[in-house]
């Protein structure tokens, strides 16, 4: 018994070590599954003037005074735009958890409301305004 006991002792020692080289490729119990997304969330966004497209770098866009749903937990910017004026990009992050100013468990951003102030364009350098057209001249009266 004593051979087949240090044949045993041996294989058993065999099977260990061969566990070993092997765990690198056996899954592990310790999965980390994707998260799921936030809940989708409002955010107010308004311009002066009104009426400028509001468009989000993560996709939604509005024109304002609107609100736009994002849901998203990363910070992102909000993009104005309106002819006659110059665009302006609003940078927007999430508050984080337990801000006293939060009462639900919503995820509010800061700022909100998102507000924009838009500024005229200036007159292209080197352009004339356009010139005004004259009224044609009365025909001269036949003497």
């Amino acid at each position: 018994m004593g051979r087949a006991g240090g044949v045993a002792g041996v294989a058993l020692l065999g099977i260990c070590l061969a566990g070993c080289g092997v765990s690198n490729w056996i899954p592990s119990w310790d999965l980390k599954f994707p998260s799921a997304p936030p809940p989708a969330s409002t955010v107010q966004v308004e311009s002066e003037p009104a009426g400028a497209e509001a468009k989000a770098s993560i996709g939604p866009s509005c024109r304002t005074p609107c609100a736009l749903t994002v849901a998203t937990s990363n910070p992102f910017t909000v993009t104005f735009t309106l002819a006659g004026y110059e665009s302006l990009t609003v940078p927007v992050a999430p508050r984080p958890a337990g801000d006293p100013r939060d009462s639900s468990e919503a995820l509010k951003f800061d700022p909100d409301p998102v507000y924009a102030q838009l500024e005229p364009t200036a007159p292209a350098k080197g352009k004339r305004p356009a010139a005004k057209a004259k009224a044609p001249a009365a025909p001269a009266a036949p003497k």
